[in-house]
């Protein structure tokens, strides 16, 4: 590589990294923003994926990234579910925004995972365990007239449960 393409592509990484990462963005053009589905699973360890040798459940799509070369083997945590759900939202380690158990509540003067891909343009949605309102026990559906609903905090629409269910629990 050239001295010069070498600078060119330098200053390019520089500006991408001090946009933000909205250069790539912007470089696409108008309208042209990728579809955005972010999924979290409970409790899923290293042994909890078929290409790991687990037999009981199915995981085709992570096995194919597995074949490609994309392992999930480093599954850094914390002890409960919810200050991981906290710190995807906000962006903050846990001693930073405050949840550190089940049952503690989105601080909301954050600025969260939803009100910022608003912003971007995009419309948000939550559907399953929100684990953020505060509310700790078997999960029940969350009516998006609790003050700390996803709608509430910056989701476009949810259908969400306080926290987890028992396993013959159904909607109804």
């Amino acid at each position: 590589m050239k001295r010069r393409d070498f600078l060119k592509a330098g200053a390019l990484g520089a500006l991408e990294l001090m946009s933000g990462g909205c250069l790539g963005t912007a470089l696409r053009g108008p309208g042209k923003k990728p579809n955005i589905v972010l999924c979290m699973s409970d409790d899923q360890g290293w042994g909890d994926v078929s290409y790991n040798g687990l037999t009981k459940i199915k995981t085709p799509n992570l096995d194919a990234m597995a074949a490609s070369g994309m392992r999930f083997n480093r599954f850094y945590a914390q002890q409960s579910c919810s200050p991981s759900r906290a710190c995807i939202m906000t962006g903050r380690h846990p001693s930073r925004q405050g949840v550190f158990w089940p049952g503690q509540r989105l601080r909301v003067q954050e600025t969260n995972l939803a009100q910022a891909m608003k912003r971007a343009g995009y419309v948000t949605s939550h559907f399953g365990k929100w684990h953020l309102n505060g509310v700790a026990g078997p999960g029940k559906v969350i009516a998006n007239s609790d003050p700390l609903s996803p709608v509430n905090v910056g989701f476009d629409e949810s259908f969400s449960v306080t926290n987890y269910f028992e396993c013959d629990w159904t909607f109804g």
